[in-house]
């Protein structure tokens, strides 16, 4: 019986089997690794600046690597248990992504070939283009699953509280 029927409190790998596995792997292997290029330019934070000059100098970090590790694994395991639809889409807007965002800024190579600030620049391009939705499709998927790691609740300020206060008891 779910947790959810009983009350009882639930853990996420409680949670995490309640759906089959439709396939045995959610990610082809150049999907991994493009997944994994894509999650390091969409949650790469600019760093201070560093020479006290105030310009700012553009430079940006990856966010830590066991971070994007674990989101990947997530979104593998969950595309494991779509539906062959869902898949196909996901996947279709991969492929989009790996082989049109590099040419958005004249680049020959991969997606994951490419250097952390270039691979923004094509991801914001695609942003700003007809292939947007691509974008969409694969930014939504990884936010789900990035925003679901206890350490990016508390680098947002999620302290787990409802914000609304709940109301009083009126007595008849």
């Amino acid at each position: 019986m779910s947790s959810l029927v009983t009350g009882a409190e639930s853990r996420r790998d409680d949670l995490r089997h309640e759906r089959p596995r439709a396939r045995d792997v959610g990610l082809p292997p150049w999907a991994a690794r493009a997944t994994r290029a894509i999650a390091e330019a969409v949650f790469a934070h600019a760093l201070r600046d560093g020479d006290g000059d105030g310009d700012g100098d553009g430079d940006v970090e990856a966010p830590p690597a066991d971070r994007v590790e674990w989101v990947c694994r997530e979104v593998d395991d969950f595309l494991a248990r779509v539906s062959f639809r869902t898949y196909v889409i996901v996947l279709a807007s991969l492929v989009t992504l790996v082989v049109l965002a590099p040419l958005m800024i004249r680049r020959f190579s991969g997606l994951a070939a490419m250097t952390l600030p270039d691979r923004i620049r094509a991801l914001e391009r695609v942003e700003r283009s007809a292939l947007s939705p691509a974008l969409l499709a694969v930014k939504a998927l990884l936010s789900v699953h990035y925003y679901e790691h206890p350490d990016a609740a508390r680098e947002v300020g999620f302290d787990g509280a409802c914000m609304i206060a709940p109301r009083a008891e009126v007595s008849p």
